[in-house]
């Protein structure tokens, strides 16, 4: 079969390979790979040197259709034919404290596809059935490819947030992630205001088509006089960083309110510097969200059933496999790309 693999752990060493298919464990199941979603991750490991987790499938974000079960299969809602996403969990101790718990995201010895072992950019992919999710009637399998970065939103959104039915938020950085996590707001019943620079005119642009009712450029309009507009001068009630800038997360706490969330989605090269006493003072709270969880992806999968959150509309580009290079330099320019892999 056909696979996008970092073949070596040099910066650069990425080609599309036939590899030998996947066997399946007996509580597994072998998916034919419709469709691929890329992300900085997977550029990231494009361009790095010294990945110790070679050689190795890229891809963490997929849908497709079970071609073969394993014998141990119990889940009387996966079957051959049936169309599928999956969480991104390949391995788990199952023993700790955090797996009993279905926090996979916090479990020491978990390793994840397209990141520590191989991935979904590739014809066939064998997973858990543990991980895997049938996909709710009307949701297309290009719409299912990006149950994973939705995953992430609803886990910072919905799980690791207060309350915020009626509460402004601001959302910073516009990539897939923070549309998605502006969308999972709207979806809950808050006011979201997307935050980007004037690089993401086309994206800010596309997000009022979506349906995010404030959009805001940094560079050339004030955030902070938008959130006193909306909240009659307190302030937003979170703040969710999804940019991976220090600055932009250093800036976001004077647009909170007394008393709000700091929500650190994002990775950063260079860890932010918060003025501690003004987290003290205005009792803010700082709160990481890493990943999400099996009910990250239940959840995600009811908002794109019900129609609440269309992922297609973040898709800037679809383009074939064979096209990974083209693809991944849009993904570079910030543009969401979906690979189409099997129709």
């Amino acid at each position: 079969m056909k696979a996008l693999l970092k073949f070596s752990p040099a910066a650069g060493a990425v080609e599309l390979r036939d590899v030998k298919e996947p066997s399946i464990a007996d509580d597994a199941v072998l998916i034919d790979v419709a469709y691929g979603a890329v992300c900085g991750t997977d550029r990231h490991a494009i361009d790095s040197a010294g990945d110790q987790h070679t050689p190795r499938i890229l891809g963490h974000e997929a849908s497709g259709t079970i071609v073969a079960l394993g014998d141990g299969v119990v889940r009387a809602d996966l079957q051959i034919g049936t169309q599928v996403t999956f969480e991104t969990d390949a391995v788990l101790c199952m023993q700790c404290t955090y797996c009993r718990s279905e926090q996979y995201n916090r479990c020491a010895k978990r390793k994840g596809i397209g990141t520590t072992t191989d991935g979904a950019l590739a014809d066939r992919i064998a997973m858990p059935e543990r991980a895997v999710h049938a996909l709710p009637p009307g949701v297309s399998l290009r719409a299912a490819a990006l149950t994973e970065p939705l995953a992430v939103s609803v886990h910072a959104v919905v799980e690791r947030s207060a309350p915020l039915a009626g509460e402004v938020v601001v959302v910073t950085g516009p990539g897939a992630v923070g549309q998605l996590t502006a969308l999972a707001a709207l979806a809950v019943g808050a006011t979201p205001i997307l935050v980007g620079r004037s690089r993401h005119r086309e994206t800010l642009d596309r997000a009022l088509e979506m349906g995010i009712p404030h959009v805001v450029n940094s560079e050339s309009e004030s955030v902070a006089e938008l959130v006193k507009s909306l909240t009659g001068g307190l302030g937003a009630a979170a703040v969710f960083e999804c940019s991976g800038s220090a600055e932009v997360a250093e800036s976001a706490l004077e647009l909170l309110a007394k008393g709000g969330e700091l929500v650190m989605v994002a990775f950063y090269k260079r860890n932010p510097d918060f003025d501690i006493d003004a987290v003290v003072n205005r009792e803010l709270t700082l709160k990481g969200s890493r990943g999400k969880r099996p009910s990250s992806y239940r959840t995600a999968l009811r908002l794109m059933g019900q129609g609440r959150v269309d992922t297609e509309a973040v898709i800037g580009r679809e383009l074939a496999l064979e096209d990974w290079q083209e693809g991944m330099d849009l993904v570079a320019r910030g543009v969401k790309v979906v690979f189409r892999i099997h129709d």
